[in-house]
């Protein structure tokens, strides 16, 4: 794979990005919460996902950055993950907490409460190897949607098949950038994807 193309894919699937195409593709691609969800509801969810899970994040980032406790938004080192990967869990669990406050419908709660999962694991597991948070972030969008295809008789055959050839396409140009062994590639992926998975089947 070209260098170039690796890049901008890892870029345009960076996992912060991820909980956001979650969100828009549930409220508004022809899904059971696309028709049900009010908009009052849709402008909430919106603000909290983004507030919490991009722009916070990004944030805490730059100032770390600044401070040079991390030496780039790649973080390539697993010990200058430590800390944006708690404030992230923390984030993420505020924005569960909102949820619940605000009543929205239960299952963005356990979305948000899957990808908090994911990332508290990602911390203890990053203390000693550098698991891929690339694939995580997919891997949390395709145990998305076989939860709800499995739990909620939602059909999303399609949405999945696209979302599996974007993950071959991400794990191939993490290892073109030479940021992970191939086995830290399938173990975000699928850390991320069970996260999901079984907390939806609650």
């Amino acid at each position: 794979m070209n260098r170039t193309f690796a890049k901008v894919l890892s870029i345009v699937l960076h996992p912060v990005l991820m909980p956001g195409y979650a969100l828009y593709f549930l409220l508004h691609f022809s899904t059971y919460f696309a028709y049900t969800t009010q908009p009052k509801e849709k402008l909430a969810l919106y603000s909290i996902v983004f507030l919490n899970t991009l722009i916070l994040p990004l944030a805490i980032s730059y100032f770390l950055l600044k401070r040079g406790w991390i030496h780039s938004f790649e973080m390539e080192k697993k010990e200058e993950r430590i800390i944006p990967f708690i404030s992230n869990a923390i984030l993420m669990l505020i924005a569960y907490y909102m949820m619940r406050k605000l009543m929205l419908p239960k299952i963005f709660d356990l979305l948000i409460l899957g990808a908090a999962a994911s990332v508290v694991l990602a911390v203890i597991i990053n203390l000693k190897w550098k698991i891929s948070i690339h694939m995580i972030g997919i891997g949390g969008i395709v145990g998305t949607f076989f939860g709800l295809s499995a739990f909620m008789l939602v059909d999303l055959r399609i949405p999945i098949l696209f979302c599996l050839v974007l993950s071959g396409l991400l794990g191939s140009a993490r290892l073109t950038l030479g940021a992970h062994q191939p086995l830290q590639i399938y173990a975000g992926f699928f850390l991320g994807f069970f996260c999901e998975y079984l907390i939806l089947s609650i």
